[in-house]
């Protein structure tokens, strides 16, 4: 029976992070989670957290459930494929300089299509 909850933990999961909502607040309840595009929000990871993929174009989620530091910093290794079972394809993890930004050289990870555009995002479920 524990498929049950998972499955309605991504499912809210979704819908919060879709409709950008980043997190409920305490009194509301349900899921919240944190979108991940820093190289030390992965660094943060622990063991025994969880991490979604979600796609942006099939509205598809993978949970992850962390292990350890090395499986957390492979999620955003460049280059790294991501699979997408609601597409059915394979998309990149890039890194890069967003333009326009004050206050010194930060990177943010995307994952991108064979286009080059954003289609997929990572999101850790507190």
């Amino acid at each position: 029976m524990k498929p049950i909850p998972l499955i309605l933990a991504a499912i809210f999961t979704v819908l919060a992070i879709t409709s950008n909502a980043h997190a409920y607040p305490p009194s509301k309840g349900g899921p919240s989670s944190e979108v991940l595009s820093k190289k030390s929000d992965f660094e943060k990871l622990k063991p025994g957290e969880r991490v979604v993929i979600v796609c942006k174009a099939s509205d598809s989620v993978t949970l992850i459930d962390i292990k350890d530091k090395k499986q957390a910093m492979d999620l955003c290794a460049e280059g790294k494929m991501i699979h997408c079972a609601g597409c059915k394809k394979d998309f990149k993890v890039v890194w890069s300089y967003p333009i326009g930004k004050a206050g010194g050289p930060s990177y943010k990870l995307s994952i991108v299509n064979a286009k080059g555009e954003p289609c997929m995002f990572m999101a850790r479920v507190k």
